[in-house]
């Protein structure tokens, strides 16, 4: 696994990496991690490449470029890598989110800590391989989970939004089609014909889920407080699914 961590403290750095170190001895081998040290968000970017990292973990505050502008300019490259933040603070649990940050790790940073996470980023590797399969025409298509913005009802079609393809259509009842995906937290039913995935919406605005590509998915007025309720407590649940802290702080 590559590695890159981010942080102006060099003394920092230096104590994840031996962290890290110490977690792939214990959990696999030694050879398994490369560890590189950057100082600086701009270095970063400046050596950045898709697919260049399975894992980033970025300080949050830094002098110049900060950690979550970082973030941002690492997701117009690299969509699924995966970022950790470190922070002093759990106040900035949802912009990590918002960059679709794996987890945040609350300084001064503990071996249990990165334990924790490292966990944590092995589960999302192995749920990030499910799947359904769908008929679309002749074929048989295999989509990831991860992968499906949303879908809605489209006569006796269901068209599936999905990321890094063309619009899915699959003739099959929408009541029949999200029977395979309801029994996943991250799908909600925001009205009759529209499933969506919470993983891929970044807000409520008015009465519209906004997706991270910008698209509008609009709520109807009377299950507006229900439905965002759901989202935000996804989000939490997400947020401090591994660590011990309350939602009341944000």
């Amino acid at each position: 696994m590559r590695i890159a961590i981010i942080d102006d403290s060099a003394d920092d750095g230096i104590i994840i990496a031996n962290y890290l170190y110490q977690y792939f001895h214990e959990a696999f081998c030694p050879e398994s991690a490369v560890i590189e040290k950057f100082e600086s968000g701009e270095q970063f970017i400046a050596h950045f490449a898709e697919g260049l990292y399975e894992l980033i973990l970025i300080d949050y505050f830094m002098h110049t470029m900060n950690g979550l502008d970082t973030a941002r300019a690492i997701r117009q490259l690299d969509s699924f890598v995966s970022i950790i933040f470190i922070t002093a603070s759990r106040d900035y649990a949802i912009d990590c989110y918002k960059v679709r940050a794996s987890d945040y790790i609350v300084k001064p940073v503990t071996y249990a800590q990165i334990t924790e996470t490292m966990s944590l980023i092995n589960m999302n590797i192995l749920l990030e391989k499910q799947y359904i399969q769908v008929s679309c025409g002749r074929e048989q298509l295999k989509i990831f989970l991860k992968d499906i913005i949303y879908c809605d009802a489209s006569g006796h079609y269901v068209q599936i939004h999905a990321r890094g393809c063309a619009l899915l259509r699959s003739r099959i009842s929408f009541e029949k089609f999200i029977k395979f995906l309801l029994p996943y937290p991250q799908f909600l039913l925001c009205y009759r014909g529209c499933l969506v995935n919470m993983d891929h919406m970044i807000r409520i605005e008015h009465l519209d889920f906004v997706t991270i590509e910008g698209e509008h998915i609009p709520i109807r007025q009377k299950d507006y407080g229900r439905l965002s309720q759901i989202y935000n407590n996804y989000i939490f649940a997400k947020v401090r699914s591994n660590q011990s802290w309350n939602p009341s702080e944000f």
